[in-house]
């Protein structure tokens, strides 16, 4: 099991006693593909409506997108193959360097990528931004499921040097900070 689905099973664990040790009677419903979801034991959550923030990017300023402007962003479709569950998937995408346009980004600079669990992959610009880096929004045509690496997430074409390297395929993104 790799870094990544062992924190996001970690948190599930964790945010399942904390309801229990709530006095929560109500308890979380795992999904029905929990068993088979090569991206841990998540549990089915309402993705984020197209107004709420998904990304922040953090430097010198703040810049945040909502999922609708992510979507509005992504008017590429790439197909792939997706090293987490081994098939070829299409996603709608932005280059992840369009999305710093306007974002003074030296190309030594360090990215650290933040998922919403707190998987945090770190590279360089100019790594990330040579080796077709791109934030997807949807897959195969509909919104990422929160509970298989959505809302949003980082891909690379299958050409990349990084297409098999999946700690830098950050999930469930949330950050990206300029260091």
């Amino acid at each position: 099991m790799n870094k990544k689905a062992i924190k996001l099973a970690a948190v599930a664990v964790i945010a399942t006693f904390s309801l229990s040790a709530c006095g929560s009677t109500a308890k979380p419903t795992p999904s029905p593909s929990a068993t088979k979801n090569p991206y841990g034991a998540g549990f089915k959550v309402a993705n984020p409506a197209d107004s709420e923030v998904v990304l922040t990017i953090k430097g010198a300023t703040e810049v945040n997108f909502t999922m609708g402007q992510l979507k509005a962003l992504a008017t590429k479709e790439i197909t792939i193959n997706e090293p987490f569950v081994k098939k070829v998937q299409k996603f709608n995408v932005i280059l992840m360097k369009d999305l710093f346009k306007g974002i003074t980004v030296p190309p030594a600079a360090k990215l650290n990528t933040l998922a919403l669990n707190d998987y945090a992959y770190a590279n360089t610009a100019n790594n990330f931004f040579t080796n077709k880096a791109y934030i997807a929004v949807k897959r195969d045509g509909t919104d990422i499921p929160m509970d298989q690496g959505g809302p949003i997430r980082i891909v690379f074409a299958d050409d990349s040097a990084y297409a098999t390297n999946v700690d830098a395929w950050n999930w469930s993104l949330r950050t990206i900070e300029i260091k």
